[in-house]
């Protein structure tokens, strides 16, 4: 029989001086006594000594006559995970009794049973929209649930863009009436994080105990609103990377977010693919802008939506698949400025090429990427002009912000929303 190691004991092994490194050493040459350093088999070896870093590290007795003590190594999974702040966004403390009832009526997702949700695993946040009562968004919201008040209240966080915060706080506050709800800013006191990994490794304990699973698509990570010591504690467990690599992830995922993608009063709920990133429950009942949501909805007649692009140059062909080119050098359109379409079939006539209809308009974009409210007819029929597969098949351009550049645009529809979209037959321009 192969001889087998028993597991050792902790606090033997320490008063000898004794390292896990030096330990095969310590058995051949010193010849230790099984009384004097084992304890029982099921004992497992924890060497309490600061000499060597993997002192700490728990081990386990093995079989293996090559080697009688095999270490589990720290997981590496954390360095998988990236972490970064998002960039422009704030924080902002919602608390009092009549907190959950405020926000039922003012969002469009459902708060009272992210309040009721008592089971270990059960989500911590939700995301959600602002709306007018015309129904035109005002703002995108994560609401964090937080312990509540000594004595009892609710507590949460709204995870808001910095930039329209002052207004929206202004727009709260006139139909939080005589509520009992107490509104402050502590966007210094908080940073709003977001963590993900392009492996399929799982989340450290640490990540998951900080941050809750960000409800808007499978591949987005985790997202939460943590303290300065919690980030600290967060960065070492992860890989901190700088803001724009999490604007880069976002939107290579086709992810509308903050001032830029959601501007004021200007568009639609589902527009912003709200409804694709559970961020609308259609029956929780009323509340400010519902009325146009839902009609929306159930008429199913949604004509654009967000989508993400690529940027390329005239003469180029097309990308075949959505990646970020860090080396581009090209300026990126203003925001909102319109992106329009022609017939590729126009375009390579000797005719003057016609200016063409519009599309859309563009939101967002860093290096070649982008983000753009574009008419779904107009997404399903883009073709490479470089390449043309289709006598109907159109081209997208837009300008670059000095005017001089033409940039064509390829959108691309993400493979995580549910159904591929269906706009409606007859879709009117603007």
């Amino acid at each position: 029989m192969r001889p087998t190691l028993p597991s050792c004991n902790a606090r033997a092994l320490a008063q000898s001086g004794a390292t896990l490194l030096q330990l095969p050493r310590i058995i051949a040459s010193r010849r230790l006594s099984s009384s004097a350093l084992c304890g029982s088999p099921s004992t497992s070896l924890h060497l309490a000594t600061s000499r060597n870093p993997l002192s700490a590290v728990p081990c386990r007795t093995r079989t293996f006559a090559s080697s009688a003590i095999v270490c589990s190594q720290p997981s590496a999974n954390g360095a998988e995970w990236k972490l970064a702040k998002v960039p422009n966004r704030g924080a902002v403390e919602v608390s009092g009794r009549d907190t959950v009832k405020l926000l039922q009526g003012l969002v469009s997702n459902d708060v009272k049973a992210l309040a009721s949700a008592t089971e270990p695993h059960a989500p911590a946040l939700v995301y959600a929209g602002f709306m007018n009562p015309q129904g035109r968004m005002l703002a995108d919201v994560f609401i964090h649930r937080q312990a509540p008040l000594q004595d009892g209240s609710p507590r949460w966080l709204l995870d808001i863009d910095s930039r329209t915060l002052p207004s929206l706080l202004a727009f709260i506050k006139k139909f939080k009436l005589r509520s009992k709800v107490k509104l402050s800013d502590v966007s210094d006191e908080y940073s709003v994080v977001q963590a993900w990994s392009s492996a399929a490794s799982p989340p450290s304990s640490t990540l998951t105990e900080q941050l809750s699973l960000d409800p808007r698509c499978p591949t987005i990570g985790y997202r939460g609103v943590v303290s300065h010591e919690a980030l600290t504690k967060l960065r070492e467990q992860t890989a901190s990377v700088e803001d724009e690599e999490y604007t880069i992830h976002r939107i290579l995922q086709g992810i509308a977010e903050g001032a830029l993608d959601v501007p004021e009063a200007a568009s639609l709920p589902l527009e912003n693919n709200l409804d694709y990133m559970h961020g609308v429950d259609f029956r929780k009942g009323c509340y400010v802008g519902q009325e146009l949501t839902a009609r929306t909805h159930h008429t199913g007649v949604v004509r654009k939506r967000i989508v993400p692009l690529q940027f390329y140059l005239p003469g180029t062909p097309a990308p075949d698949t959505l990646h970020v080119d860090r080396a581009a050098k090209f300026q990126l359109p203003t925001h909102l400025a319109e992106v329009r379409s022609k017939p590729v079939a126009a375009a390579s006539a000797a005719a003057k090429p016609a200016r063409g209809k519009a599309a859309g308009k563009f939101t967002s974009g860093i290096y070649n990427l982008g983000l753009a409210c574009l008419r779904l007819e107009q997404v399903q029929r883009w073709t490479d002009a470089s390449n043309p597969t289709s006598e109907d098949g159109l081209e997208m351009s837009v300008l670059s912000a000095d005017g001089e550049t033409t940039l064509l645009v390829k959108p691309h529809i993400p493979k995580w929303w549910p159904e591929p979209p269906q706009p409606a037959d007859n879709d009117p321009q603007e």
